[in-house]
């Protein structure tokens, strides 16, 4: 049986620095744009086109499937060291994740949900994407890493692409917002409390 399009006539255009907040309820849609963005899943038609010199870091909302070889936490990290990059590089990354020397001693599968989170970041962090796309980042995570991640993300000069519930985070960090909705997306050009605002809702 064939189901209705989730995107109908939908044209994105990126621009360089955007941070795009992807918004809607429950089983809109939302997971499905960023798997179509990142290539996961293949459109009906259509297509996904990214610049030449687009290296996309890619946070998937159900990453258990990153853990389940016997890697210690620091081997794990080091599988996504670049060029240049040594044991140092690994260790620092680790360390401002808040894993101490015993803990990257540990086998990574072993680690809770938020500490697997905080371990994906650093992969981000090793790889150097200048297009981040993030599907409920803030998941199984305390305040203390929301906050960190929140500082980070602020501070970064690429384009990011997420999804959140968060209400705080995503007004902390959007340039723009997508709504999907069943009938249509909605493409608001300005921040989370702009884009309540004109939609006559008190933010």
């Amino acid at each position: 049986m064939r189901t209705a399009p989730l995107f109908k006539n939908f044209n994105l255009l990126l621009e360089v620095g955007e941070k795009i907040a992807i918004l809607g309820a429950n089983g809109v849609g939302k997971s499905t744009m960023l798997k179509t963005l990142v290539g996961e899943l293949a459109p009906d038609s259509g297509s996904a086109k990214w610049s030449e010199n687009a290296q996309i870091g890619y946070y998937a909302q159900d990453h258990e499937y990153e853990f389940e070889n016997d890697l210690t936490v620091f081997d794990w990290m080091s599988q996504w060291k670049q060029e240049g990059d040594d044991e140092q590089a690994v260790r620092s990354i680790l360390g401002r994740l808040l894993f101490s020397q015993d803990d990257i001693k540990k086998p990574a599968k072993v680690l809770s949900g938020g500490e697997k989170g905080r371990m994906l970041f650093g992969k981000l962090m090793m790889e150097k994407p200048n297009i981040l796309i993030m599907d409920e980042p803030t998941n199984h995570l305390d305040m203390e890493s929301i906050e960190s991640l929140n500082m980070a993300l602020e501070m970064y000069q690429g384009t990011l692409i997420f999804v959140s519930h968060d209400r705080e985070f995503v007004s902390s960090l959007a340039t723009r917002v997508l709504e999907i909705t069943p009938e249509r997306v909605i493409d608001f050009t300005g921040g989370y409390e702009d884009y309540l605002r004109s939609k006559g809702i008190d933010g």
